[in-house]
């Protein structure tokens, strides 16, 4: 069929159905295919980008009411595969979030932006840190752009699992965490002391180890979780050998 010729349309195409409603009925006689360069949304939205079967699939960019802004991949309608999203910052653009997505949720390795230079850098399920990643913390209590950093596991968008955290004071943890909080084995490395606690956590507070002088814990030594960590069933195995631990008072808050 050349160009010139008329399209084939059934009767009633252009006509609204009983009990379909008024939106829908739009919706049907403009369906939507390939590239379009301007959209707008009942919403106040406004999309620039390909479809497909009358919804956002392919590359495109969704412009928000509030002024924010989604730039990346689609599928089905929804924000799927690589993207950045960006929110307005007085007269700027900064990104919030670049990586990827599912179901308009991040999902998988990305990019998280917070405020003043704070970031994770990891992975992600269902919007929430998840698996393996980075967190660099601002340490608001300082004048001065100053630094904690997390690497580790995490598990429902808090520290779950072994990691190292590095104090903007030089003190670092590794081990075990739960929720956000110490618990389980783990050793904590004074700098300015050089000295160290090592035994067993529980709420962020120690129960029961030894504490040793005279350890240096150099810029340059392994800061990752280490081997003895990350035995198997190590709850059952501390718990077989000083099953009082638990009830015991706490020692001190580090």
């Amino acid at each position: 069929m050349d160009s010139a010729s008329p399209q084939l349309i059934w009767p009633g195409a252009n006509q609204q159905f009983p009990g379909e409603k008024l939106s829908e009925f739009k919706d049907r006689i403009s369906k939507k295919e390939g590239y379009r360069p301007c959209v707008f949304f009942v919403t106040g939205d406004l999309y620039k980008g390909e479809w497909s079967n009358n919804k956002r699939d392919g590359r495109g960019i969704h412009f928000y009411k509030s002024g924010n802004r989604y730039e990346g991949e689609f599928k089905n309608g929804k924000r799927e595969g690589l993207g950045t999203f960006w929110v307005i910052d007085g007269n700027r653009y900064r990104p919030t979030y670049r990586g990827h997505w599912k179901n308009n949720l991040w999902h998988g390795p990305g990019l998280l932006y917070g405020l003043c230079g704070e970031r994770y850098d990891g992975y992600f399920e269902k919007g929430k840190r998840s698996g393996l990643g980075k967190q660099i913390y601002r340490h608001w209590e300082s004048e001065k752009e100053v630094y904690h950093v997390y690497y580790g596991e995490w598990a429902n968008d808090k520290r779950n699992g072994v990691g190292t955290l590095t104090l903007v004071n030089g003190n670092v943890y590794q081990g075990h965490w739960i929720d956000d909080l110490k618990h389980g084995l783990g050793v904590f490395y004074y700098k300015d002391k050089e000295s160290k606690y090592e035994g067993l956590w529980k709420d962020d507070v120690p129960v029961c180890g030894t504490y040793s002088r005279n350890v240096r814990f150099d810029d340059d030594e392994d800061k990752l979780p280490l081997p003895m960590l990350e035995m198997a069933n190590f709850q059952k195995l501390v718990g077989d050998l000083i099953s009082d631990a638990w009830n015991a008072p706490p020692q001190s808050t580090l």
